[in-house]
C-alpha cells in the first residue's frame, strides 16, 4: 500500500506543478502582452516626434533654396531664362523617346 500512496501523491505533485507552470504561463504571457503594447506605444511616440523633426529640418531647408534661388534669378535673370530653357529642351528631348 506504500507504493500506492507513494504514486498516487506523485500524481498528484504532478498535476500541482503542471497548474503552477500553465499559471506561469499564462502569467507570463500577460506580462508580454504588456510590454508589447508599452514598446510599441513608445515606438509610435518616438517615430512621430522623429517625423515631426525631419519635417520641420527639410521645410526649413526648402524655404532657404527657394530664397536663394530667387536671389540668383534677379541677380542674372538672362542668364536664368536660358539656363531653364536649357534644361527644358533637354529633358522634352529625353522623354520624347
Amino acid at each position: 500500500m506504500s507504493e500506492a500512496s507513494t504514486a498516487k501523491s506523485k500524481a498528484n505533485g504532478g498535476k500541482h506543478d503542471l497548474d503552477a507552470i500553465r499559471d506561469d504561463l499564462d502569467a507570463l504571457r500577460s506580462d508580454f502582452g504588456a510590454l508589447l503594447k508599452h514598446v510599441k506605444g513608445g515606438t509610435v511616440d518616438g517615430v512621430t516626434d522623429e517625423a515631426k523633426r525631419l519635417y520641420g529640418q527639410l521645410a526649413s531647408q526648402g524655404e532657404q533654396s527657394i530664397e536663394t534661388l530667387t536671389r540668383r534669378v534677379e541677380e542674372k535673370p538672362l542668364a536664368s531664362v536660358l539656363i531653364s530653357f536649357g534644361v527644358g529642351f533637354i529633358l522634352s528631348r529625353i522623354l520624347s523617346r
